[in-house]
């Protein structure tokens, strides 16, 4: 369902859905750069339903079913990349503190007053923020595969940033963007992983099928890097708060949670062998059972 919210001084739709009855409590789900709420299996949030949460996942600004800022153009990649390499301004349409604030308009739209927050990758800096900044909406925080701030180049493999950044050819069809993003998972998901080809293509397919377009996923690019580093906000975060990373993500390196977890005192760190910068069906059961225990300490 689309679900109009209001944050700060813009107003805008975001495509939400709801499971599982508040028993336990609200978790809201938050994806990543570019990703749409399907990337968050329903294994995944079936395991949260049956532990008594209320389980809210929805696409970010810019991506999927929500609203998009088309009329900001579409930035170019490389140069917000090399602009935040050499400390220069970046022109953004909007920054992660306005993505933060999305998820807050979203749960003044639910009536949701406070809520535990599980954010993944990029959609893991915004829950950071949240944290930060909003701390009384947050009930615990669960990153996944994220890092305190936009990834450096170092942070990836040249194959994975490769996969990340290539640009949608203007004449591309229906199937080559299927093969695009098959081609994506595989590189992010790591050497490791032997992901059958029928299950990426799924993946792929629903993904183009629901939205094609990826250039709100430029703009999202823009606000990672213009918000720039999170360190500052770390030590304002007090909540239970538990940090899992994939030893095998070629994304973001795991390096970048155990700055996470240096900087936010009294949390917990899981590293997964057999992980890569996804949710592989096999771990699925840890990842579940730590991140109710981790909200069972919480609100």
């Amino acid at each position: 369902m689309l679900v109009a919210i209001k944050s700060g001084i813009t107003a805008l739709n975001l495509e939400v859905e709801e499971y599982g009855a508040a028993d336990r409590g609200t978790i809201i789900l938050i994806m990543g750069l570019g990703t749409q709420l399907i990337a968050w299996p329903m294994e995944f949030v079936q395991g949260l339903t049956a532990a008594g949460y209320r389980v809210i996942r929805y696409d970010n600004r810019d991506v999927g079913l929500s609203s998009k800022f088309e009329s900001f153009g579409v930035p170019d990649a490389a140069s917000v990349t090399l602009r935040r390499l050499f400390r220069l301004p970046i022109k953004a349409p909007y920054t992660l503190q306005d993505m933060a604030q999305d998820a807050v308009g979203l749960m003044d739209a639910l009536r949701i007053d406070r809520a535990h927050i599980v954010g993944a990758s990029m959609g893991g800096t915004i829950a950071q923020i949240l944290a930060a900044q909003h701390a009384d909406r947050v009930c615990s925080l669960t990153t996944i595969m994220s890092s305190p701030g936009a990834p450096l180049p170092w942070d990836s493999t040249a194959e994975a940033r490769r996969a990340l950044l290539t640009r949608t050819p203007l004449n591309a069809t229906q199937e080559d963007l299927i093969q695009m993003r098959m081609r994506t998972y595989k590189v992010i998901g790591g050497p490791n992983q032997a992901v059958p080809q029928e299950v990426l293509r799924e993946m792929a397919r629903r993904t183009v099928e629901r939205c094609a377009d990826r250039t709100g996923s430029r703009r999202q690019l823009a606000a990672t890097q213009a918000t720039g580093s999170l360190t500052r906000f770390l030590r304002d975060i007090h909540v239970p708060t538990l940090i899992i990373h994939g030893l095998d993500d070629p994304l973001i390196t795991p390096r970048r949670s155990r700055q996470l977890h240096r900087g936010i005192r009294g949390s917990k760190l899981l590293l997964l062998e057999g992980m890569g910068h996804n949710l592989p069906r096999q771990l699925m059961p840890q990842i579940v059972e730590a991140i109710v225990e981790n909200c069972a300490k919480a609100c």
